[in-house]
């Protein structure tokens, strides 16, 4: 995959996690930004170790040295690093300890190992960890992989993981987050391992407006502005999201869309724009062929600037300048 598109990754990984999750740059490494901190994140698909190599179960990923660099920068900038690789179809990711990467002598590109069967391992137990000794570190390092749903709790634990040398405690842990009411926006559990180590977890959540939904839902007649349809599936989306911060609940900065455009809109797809026209992101769908994540995008293609219903009042129509701030917000290039 085009290394442009490996945000898409941690764009579906975080969103469903953070409701205040924001990408601040998308070009590699990726700048995120959730809990009100700042992420660097370095994106790699995970391939093929080479013929050179005597061990088939051995994968790789490959850093050029001005990238590590970069986050070696960042990091001394108090932005919190990561160096991650998903494996083939994103729903398992393999991470390094920063301090280690950092280590590494390769003048122009590093090359970092993993295992093809710490994928497996995951799948059927949700955590795997490799321990192996670091030739520039004092003690061993780690390698770890999980599932991309838990990419959020390793960003904010990325150190502890590290310290975990069993797969039995890291499934506990990454069991006891799963554990967590998703409305408790904080959480603690504690490893078992010899150095005991306190893991965290914090979600922040916005209280929500009922009287947004039911004025914009009013507004539109309770019917979707893209398609039309009722049903009782019509949800009252934020243009601005309601995340961002002075994101106003009222009615000219909200949409009615069914349940499968509100979808699309948060995963930036399709998303109407200024003057009522939508927008479909190439970028996007290019992720998704390569995904092989493709059937119905041509439906959804044909809609590009064809234009969403307005509200039966004037008044409450969506304003130009939140809609295009609203574009920019999901699609990366703005916050």
């Amino acid at each position: 995959m085009k290394r442009d598109l490996l945000y898409h990754f941690v764009q579906d990984s975080l969103r469903p996690y953070f409701e205040d999750f924001v990408i601040k740059d998308r070009s590699n490494p990726v700048i995120v930004q959730f809990n009100g901190i700042l992420h660097s994140l370095h994106i790699s698909q995970v391939h093929d170790s080479g013929n050179r190599r005597s061990n088939d179960d051995e994968v790789r990923i490959q850093i050029p040295r001005k990238y590590i660099d970069k986050q070696r920068s960042r990091r001394e900038g108090r932005m919190n690093v990561a160096f991650i690789g998903f494996f083939e179809g994103g729903r398992v990711f393999t991470a390094w300890d920063p301090m280690y990467i950092f280590t590494l002598q390769a003048r122009r590109m590093v090359s970092v190992y993993a295992r093809q069967t710490q994928k497996e391992r995951v799948e059927e137990c949700s955590a795997a960890v490799r321990t192996f000794s670091a030739k520039y570190m004092e003690e061993n390092t780690s390698e770890i992989a999980l599932t991309s749903d838990s990419l959020g709790f390793y960003l904010q634990n990325i150190q502890h993981f590290h310290r975990l040398r069993s797969d039995e405690d890291i499934q506990r842990i990454v069991r006891d987050s799963y554990s967590a009411n998703f409305l408790s926006i904080e959480g603690e559990t504690t490893s078992t391992s010899e150095k005991r180590m306190r893991f965290s977890y914090t979600r922040k959540a916005f209280p929500r407006d009922p009287q947004f939904k039911k004025k914009v839902l009013a507004a539109y007649g309770h019917a979707c502005c893209v398609c039309k349809r009722q049903l009782g599936i019509v949800e009252a989306a934020h243009i601005i999201p309601h995340s961002v911060h002075n994101s106003p609940n009222t009615v000219d900065n909200g949409l009615a869309l069914c349940i499968e455009h509100h979808a699309l809109y948060d995963t930036a797809l399709l998303l109407p724009g200024p003057d009522n026209l939508l927008i479909f992101n190439q970028d996007r769908a290019e992720y998704l062929r390569q995904e092989k994540q493709a059937k119905g995008l041509d439906a959804i293609e044909s809609l590009h600037h064809t234009r969403f219903a307005k509200p039966v009042s004037q008044e409450y129509e969506p304003s130009n300048e939140n809609l295009q701030r609203g574009l920019e917000i999901r699609m990366g290039s703005g916050s």
